[in-house]
């Protein structure tokens, strides 16, 4: 087998989804076994290393004999898999560098590579809601497969034949009209500005499994407003991601340094407060300082007395 096929092999899932009929569903199946099917998951639920283009029309021009990548201005893709009757089919782009779908810390590299994934859809005229889940194995007799060339592609080199500043890229669409990779990155935009506020109700002694499955039930129902949902796997590696990374990074020390930082004398005094005793912090910073109260060992009773409050409203706050 050539190159870009091998290179196309190993980047493969363990456990890809896969199927020889896609009207009768997908299965998860060990490698050994999905490589013989006619679809494969060409990339797993946390990295992207292949950019998948479905064209809808033959992939060689009839009145020109031109592929449609140089119709459209791109670069050659590396395969081209192809049905053998109507010439239609998966054009695949492989990365040299495969791309995180999940990391909090390394988004930036899935935003540029989903802009790039957009910009050639629009270009190639594909399909604008084809998820990338699955596509034509080219490993598979089924289809023809036209291998052009074995050379991956940096996310510089696949940018650089696209304008990535165009309104076309860079306008904000409605969650259901948003496809294949941008959908990760909405998924994971909306879900964490939710999670900066909502973590705050779920600040408790071992609260963390309960936060996770609060971060999951959101970006499940996120998940739901997309035309083509991502698969479970998505969502549930993306919620870990997000439900971590607030968890160690928002926590009621770090409000109380805030609150002790914005709420000294001279900031009262800048905000043109009386000299005397400091205004009353906010409900909600209330209720969050109740919570880092009993974190730290303080029962209800002086939790209350604290606040001035009663038993069962300080109980009530510490949930």
């Amino acid at each position: 087998m050539a190159a870009a096929a091998e290179y196309f092999r190993s980047h493969l899932p363990p456990k890809p989804y896969c199927t020889d009929d896609l009207t009768e569903g997908l299965k998860i199946r060990a490698l050994k076994i999905a490589i013989e099917k006619s679809y494969i998951q060409p990339n797993g639920p946390g990295m992207v290393w292949v950019m998948v283009k479905d064209v809808d029309r033959a992939v060689i021009d009839p009145t020109d004999w031109w592929p449609v990548w140089e119709t459209a201005g791109l670069p050659e893709p590396n395969m081209a898999v192809l049905n053998r009757r109507t010439k239609r089919g998966h054009l695949i782009y492989l990365l040299a560098a495969g791309v995180s779908k999940t990391s909090a810390a390394r988004l930036a590299p899935l935003r540029f590579l989903s802009a790039v994934d957009q910009a050639y859809t629009l270009a190639l005229g594909a399909d604008t809601m084809y998820s990338g889940l699955i596509c034509k194995n080219p490993f598979s007799d089924r289809w023809k497969v036209w291998e052009v060339h074995g050379n991956p592609f940096t996310l510089d080199d696949l940018a650089k034949w696209v304008d990535l500043t165009s309104p076309a890229i860079t306008d904000p669409k409605p969650l259901s009209e948003i496809a294949s990779l941008g959908r990760n990155c909405a998924m994971f935009d909306e879900g964490r500005k939710w999670a900066y506020q909502a973590i705050r109700d779920h600040w408790a002694p071992n609260g963390l499994p309960r936060w996770q499955e609060a971060v999951l039930g959101q970006l499940r129902a996120i998940n739901g407003q997309f035309h083509e949902p991502l698969p479970f796997s998505e969502v549930k590696a993306t919620a870990r991601s997000i439900a971590k990374w607030t968890w160690r990074n928002i926590t009621p020390q770090g409000l109380q340094e805030l609150i002790d930082r914005t709420h000294t004398p001279e900031k009262q005094a800048e905000r043109g407060k009386a000299s005397g005793k400091a205004r009353r912090l906010s409900r909600e910073q209330d209720r969050a300082t109740a919570r880092l109260m009993r974190a730290q060992g303080l029962t209800y009773p002086q939790i209350a007395a604290e606040f001035g409050i009663g038993l069962d409203t300080a109980w009530r706050w510490c949930q």
